[in-house]
């Protein structure tokens, strides 16, 4: 799962943001749905949802996460990018090291590591636990690849394919880096309905670490670091 290098020079190809539009409007509609036809169908209310929260935005951002994982996968099946196992592993260890950087960040400013409103409050993976047998072990397992590898493919996918259709991707802050982090950024406002103004700096948290992840990839050329990086911080909210 490695990124695939732009020639310089290369002209930016027309018509293919459609489809990285059509996987970023699909994943805006997604968490409305999962929410509402709930809702609808067996009216559950807000603070139901509330209470359940974890397990129904476990299965939005599978399905937020899914075109994304499949479209980075058959384009890496299409055009490897040959790298040694060297280049992945040092991809992998810098995702690994700036995320205990991160990790210290957050004890800094919160307190704490694990939970809390650093990464918005929705302890996915914990509590799904607390389910019973085999619930507990089927729900955790999806929470921890929804929320961590899927994820971080998602962003990957993005910043890969916008950078392909816009041009720059030679540069460290690609315009694919940088739309990617904005856009991924937004919908966590939509969080401001159920956490108030705390999902605003949420929100630009989510910024920075786009733009973190966007870094990793440009500069490892692989993957594994993006996803190390994110699973490991958003592990520890979960």
């Amino acid at each position: 799962m490695e990124n695939t290098r732009v020639q310089k020079g290369t002209k930016p190809e027309k018509y293919s943001v459609v489809v990285p539009s059509i996987v970023y409007i699909f994943s805006l509609i997604i968490p409305g749905l999962v929410l509402t036809i709930p809702a609808v169908l067996f009216h559950w209310s807000k603070d139901y949802q509330l209470n359940h929260l974890y397990f129904i935005g476990t299965i939005g951002q599978l399905l937020m996460d899914l075109p994304a994982v499949f479209l980075f996968l058959r384009m890496n099946k299409k055009s490897p990018t040959p790298l040694d196992p060297k280049s992945r592993m040092a991809s992998l260890i810098l995702g690994l090291i700036l995320a205990v950087i991160l990790a210290g960040l957050r004890i800094l400013l919160s307190g704490s590591l694990m939970g809390g409103r650093f990464m918005g409050e929705v302890p996915a993976f914990t509590q799904s636990l607390n389910l019973a047998p085999p619930w507990n072990i089927i729900a955790s397992i999806s929470a921890l690849l929804a929320y961590g590898p899927g994820e971080a493919i998602f962003v990957v996918y993005l910043i890969l394919v916008f950078d392909k259709a816009l041009g720059g991707s030679q540069r460290l802050f690609s315009r694919g880096v940088i739309l990617t982090s904005i856009l991924w950024a937004l919908p966590h406002l939509f969080n401001i309905f159920y956490f108030g103004l705390g999902a605003i700096p949420n929100a630009l948290i989510m910024f920075f670490l786009g733009l973190i992840m966007g870094i990793l990839l440009k500069r490892t050329r692989s993957s594994l670091g993006p996803i190390t990086f994110w699973t490991l911080v958003n592990g520890s909210s979960m």
